[in-house]
């Protein structure tokens, strides 16, 4: 029980560093610091760098898949509803100026990561894109959501629009920068 304790700790301090700091900027040194380890005791869980990573991405991703699809699976909210709890992990980052979307900050250094690592980012981002693609055609087929084009077209847009407003808001240290960002993306949707 204590390993498994150790082994999400360590992917928490990992998330976190990443997140702030970015991938290339931490190294195992600084993740035993910060959760009170040796650094043998990381390669104990995850023997290299890439292979932490790829857990750290690997959980966040089926963390937003687990509540995505059992959201998406019941069809009991309204699609305007489903759309807030989408944007609600962009809100909560830009409440604090330090943190962006772990898998845009990994974007950032995309060519540089290891070949692993940039699979999971990549089945990050396709996910996100699908559950948008969802939730704007259900608010289509259910009258909610007025908008033109194709909704992968839009849905495109729209993460694009999110990923990049964090790094902003982040750079201008703004937080209203999100909110504002999205407040748009409902109007285009006619919200």
């Amino acid at each position: 029980m204590v390993k498994q304790n150790t082994s999400e700790r360590i992917l928490d301090v990992t998330q976190e560093l990443i997140q702030s700091r970015g991938y290339s900027a931490i190294s195992f040194n600084d993740i035993a610091e910060k959760v009170g380890i040796k650094k043998p005791s990381i390669m104990h869980h995850y023997p290299s760098k890439a292979a932490l990573g790829v857990a750290v991405v690997d959980r966040y991703r089926k963390t937003f898949a687990a509540m995505f699809d059992n959201i998406l699976s019941e069809h009991k909210l309204p699609a305007k509803k489903i759309l807030d709890i989408y944007f609600s992990p962009y809100l909560n980052l830009s409440e604090n100026k330090e943190k962006v979307c772990l898998c845009g900050a990994l974007a950032g250094e995309y060519r540089a990561l290891p070949e692993e690592l940039r699979g999971e980012i990549t089945r990050f981002f396709d996910d996100s894109k699908k559950w948008l693609v969802t939730i704007l055609e259900l608010g289509k087929d259910a009258a909610e959501f007025g908008f033109d084009g194709e909704p992968e077209v839009v849905a495109s847009l729209m993460l694009d629009t999110l990923q990049g407003s964090l790094m902003i808001s982040r750079a201008t240290s703004n937080k209203n920068h999100v909110h504002e960002t999205i407040e748009s993306l409902k109007s285009e949707l006619g919200l």
